[in-house]
């Protein structure tokens, strides 16, 4: 029970299958009180709440769309509003689209920019506030990718927003350093997630293989692989770390694709 009497917000974490859920169920496993958001399927959120007071947690749903700074800060009063204080945010809500460099449509660059790059800047920077404000220092943790440091092919704009992400967490560290805030993100690898369902790779049986056979460690991550690192920064184990990526990605990094 390392967050015991701790906090947390966690975008992202409506469907049973998406890594939002899966740190949101290991902050909770943990201790945390745990308000779980996203913009959409509003019955699973409400029974990812339920699912976190099933654990004996406290568990609150917020639909919010983190690409709305005045929704974005509605949310984190409503956490505060109903634990509290905010101890630890988790920025995991984030959108891709497969499509080759020639084929970008001005419609998804726009909204993978708006959710992947303004979604975490709307967040953090309404979560570093709160925590600012109370006093007592805090935790950022962002959901990035592996593809903050290596590059694939089909989704260049996903991966560049990922590299973004990278540089944002750095600079967030810097800065909020004076605060006692700690800022970090963790990059999964290939994951059988919701998000990851309309991948080309993932559409056949062989796709799959051919996937798995690309990881030294020769299998998919689980979402709660993820949130077991999203909990390493979230607790006393990380106090030391800021600025920090950690790729949880069964090897997939130093791949081929790293050649």
């Amino acid at each position: 029970m390392r967050l015991q009497g701790k906090t947390a917000l966690v975008t992202g974490a409506a469907s049973e299958r998406s890594i939002g859920w899966g740190i949101a169920r290991a902050l909770a496993a943990e201790g945390a009180d745990v308000t779980v958001n996203d913009v959409s399927q509003l019955d699973a959120l409400q029974q990812r709440a339920d699912d976190v007071r099933a654990m004996g947690r406290r568990g609150l749903a917020v639909h919010a769309d983190v690409t709305q700074p005045d929704q974005v800060a509605a949310m984190v009063a409503r956490t505060v509003e109903a634990f509290g204080r905010l101890d630890i945010v988790v920025s995991n809500a984030g959108i891709i689209r497969w499509e080759h460099f020639l084929d970008i449509t001005p419609a998804n660059l726009r909204a993978i920019v708006n959710v992947n790059i303004k979604g975490n800047v709307y967040v953090c920077q309404a979560a570093a506030r709160q925590i600012i404000a109370q006093g007592g220092g805090g935790r950022i943790i962002l959901t990035s990718s592996v593809q903050s440091d290596v590059q694939f092919p089909i989704n260049p704009v996903y991966g560049a927003t990922k590299k973004a992400a990278h540089t944002l967490v750095g600079v967030m560290a810097l800065e909020l350093a004076q605060y006692h805030i700690t800022v970090n993100h963790i990059g999964p690898g290939w994951v059988m997630s919701a998000l990851n369902d309309a991948a080309p790779e993932l559409q056949t049986a062989e796709g799959i293989t051919a996937q798995r056979r690309d990881v030294p460690l020769k299998r998919d991550g689980s979402i709660d692989e993820m949130g077991r690192a999203a909990v390493y920064f979230a607790s006393s184990d990380g106090d030391y770390t800021t600025g920090a990526f950690l790729r949880v990605d069964g090897g997939l990094g130093i791949s081929k694709y790293s050649a």
